[in-house]
């Protein structure tokens, strides 16, 4: 039988643990747990959460680091910077200090507001096409073909970019012959 629910003190007024959890956007189990585990009252929960010492939105094995001042883990930093936590990992465990730690979250979080984390490959290459040097980018624009479609074709038939252009500007003529063909034709 369900009685009546306890009534807590906290903050200064009597309140429910369903009505805390609602205030706090946590379910009331996870207090319930809290309350257990950590053999406390539900404003010393209350103010935990609050805190960021507890639950986080990851459970109990979340690492916390000291970031501008506050506590938080890689979860909430990668949210604050809208990258994804595993990038902020790759970024601390390839930047090591002199005795081979990972660097610090506050290190990796102020490396992305510098933009000083690159992304991306290498530089695009440069082609000689004629007396001019073009990316496969540029001319894959100008034939109006995805860039996939120019590095297949060089791929498969074992030419250079030079090659590739002049097959679609070819293509690109035999298309417009058989269009003026069909017109002319009144089909």
């Amino acid at each position: 039988m369900a009685g009546k629910p306890g009534m807590h003190l906290v903050d200064g007024r009597w309140t429910t643990i369903l009505e805390t959890a609602e205030l706090l956007g946590v379910t009331p189990q996870q207090i319930y747990n809290q309350i257990h585990h950590k053999r406390c009252g539900l404003q010393a929960v209350v103010n935990m959460i609050r805190e960021n010492l507890v639950l986080n939105g990851q459970g109990y094995t979340a690492h916390r680091f000291m970031v501008d001042g506050r506590w938080m883990t890689v979860r909430q930093a990668s949210e604050m910077l809208g990258v994804p936590a595993s990038a902020l990992h790759h970024w601390r465990y390839n930047h090591r200090d002199a005795q081979g730690r990972p660097a610090t979250l506050a290190d990796a979080v102020e490396a992305y507001r510098e933009n000083r984390v690159k992304h991306g490959g290498s530089e695009r290459v440069q082609h000689r096409v004629g007396n001019k040097t073009v990316t496969v980018f540029d001319a894959a624009e100008k034939l109006g073909v995805s860039v996939n479609a120019i590095r297949l074709h060089m791929y498969r038939h074992k030419v250079g970019l030079a090659a590739t252009i002049r097959y679609y500007e070819q293509r690109k003529l035999k298309k417009a012959e058989k269009n003026i063909l069909a017109i002319l034709r009144g089909n």
